[in-house]
């Protein structure tokens, strides 16, 4: 995955990033707030996500150390999502108008960033494709094949899987209870689809 990072921009660019120590559970900005940067999470976990008028939370995405986020913020007055970290986070403020400045004299850094939305772009369709299956065991049998094709070595024919987020956060990103996932995949072991050895996942 492509991804904006400090070192990339000019030496007088750096000189002005910011960093910011979140605690776990510490809003990084709120959906609404001005926009007056982009970010690149040097250290520890965040989640995207937005409120429903009824104070129920939708997530977005999560972001982990060396992704950058908040990209659109660029082109737009307002963050369009609240950003929490989900452990002590370090995060590099990458300036608003300074970084357009950048992308203007450097066509790579411009190409890369387009790269960063159409990957960030191609993930949402992927959650919200599998949040569309309305059976919890399809979709969660369709997020571990989908997994698989993407972590799998082509010299070989098993497919794994490997849980690096709590079952309560993977649950959260399929639009799942933690319950309905375990439910899910009890159901795929006992069908012999998969076997699971902790957090690890094989397809049979």
């Amino acid at each position: 995955m492509n991804s904006l990072r400090p070192e990339q921009f000019p030496a007088d660019l750096q000189a002005l990033i910011e960093y910011r120590e979140l605690a776990n559970g510490q809003t990084l900005f709120y959906k609404g707030d001005l926009t007056q940067a982009a970010f690149w999470l040097e250290t520890g976990q965040l989640r995207l996500l937005h409120y429903t008028p009824d104070g129920q939370a939708v997530n977005h995405y999560r972001i982990r150390a060396g992704e950058s986020f908040a990209e659109v913020a660029l082109f737009i007055n307002v963050y369009d999502c609240t950003a929490i970290a989900e452990a002590p986070s370090r995060v590099a403020l990458l300036p608003k108008q300074f970084i357009l400045e950048a992308l203007g004299q450097s066509p790579d850094l411009a190409e890369m960033m387009m790269k960063q939305l159409a990957w960030r772009l191609h993930q949402a369709k992927i959650l919200l494709e599998l949040r569309s299956i309305r059976s919890a065991r399809d979709r969660v049998l369709h997020y571990l094949k989908l997994s698989a094709e993407q972590l799998s070595d082509q010299l070989s024919d098993q497919l794994f899987v490997h849980l690096d987020q709590p079952m309560k956060r993977l649950a959260e990103d399929l639009a799942l209870t933690p319950e309905a996932l375990s439910r899910a995949l009890t159901q795929l072991e006992t069908e012999q689809i998969i076997s699971r050895q902790k957090r690890m996942v094989q397809f049979l």
